[in-house]
């Protein structure tokens, strides 16, 4: 009984056993990040296993992972091409209003801030939706939307939760990004977007049990 907390079913051993499933999950989910154009469906993939370990039905984590990478890996790549190409359109709009100077860059500074964050809460949004619910490309896309609108509160905290931190660490000094690296290295991504997924479960939760054309 003195050392009931080690036994396998303690909760000190079930969240022992949760880190380290998270800390397996960062790992595989960075090393399919490498190539760049896999980032879609890696993010998608480790969307899909959080998802279900936040409702306690996931089973093998890395055998399922790289099923997801696998199942999902068109549509979600698909999605990064697009953000990809909407954020170099961002860029190439900043990088026009330095050249002009004056208030345009102040103007310009705005749209782009605002696009983008635009940008990046749906796209946050729409990884996860591709690896909850099988539908169309276009489907997605457009219950990407109404979903949004639908549950903005849920959607927004989900997103807090993992562009804050993400914002500290590499949008304000080298110096921060220095001492948060080990944090995203060994566990940032994986813990962050599991703790998201109880936020995004709120959501999902009312559409599974209905039919995909019902949604």
């Amino acid at each position: 009984m003195k050392f009931g907390f080690m036994n396998y079913d303690s909760r000190f051993s079930r969240a022992l056993n949760r880190l380290t499933e998270l800390v397996l999950l960062n790992f595989v989910f960075i090393l399919t990040c490498i190539p760049v154009f896999t980032i879609g469906a890696a993010i998608t993939a480790l969307y899909s296993i959080t998802l279900k370990m936040a409702r306690n039905e996931e089973g093998y984590i890395i055998q399922g992972f790289f099923k997801d990478f696998k199942n999902n890996f068109k549509q979600a790549t698909a999605f990064w091409l697009i953000e990809l190409i909407l954020f170099f359109q961002l860029r190439v709009l900043f990088v026009a209003a330095a050249v002009n100077g004056g208030r345009m860059i102040q103007i310009y500074t705005v749209i782009t801030w605002t696009l983008g964050i635009l940008y990046s809460l749906y796209f946050l949004f729409v990884f996860p939706l591709t690896a909850t619910f099988q539908n169309t490309f276009f489907k997605i896309a457009r219950n990407g939307f109404v979903m949004i609108v639908s549950h903005f509160p849920w959607v927004l905290a989900s997103y807090l939760i993992m562009a804050l931190p993400l914002a500290v660490s590499f949008g304000i000094s080298t110096r921060i990004l220095k001492f948060s690296m080990l944090f995203w290295i060994l566990i940032g991504f994986a813990l962050l977007t599991f703790l998201s997924s109880y936020c995004l479960n709120r959501i999902f939760i009312r559409y599974m049990e209905k039919k995909e054309t019902d949604w």
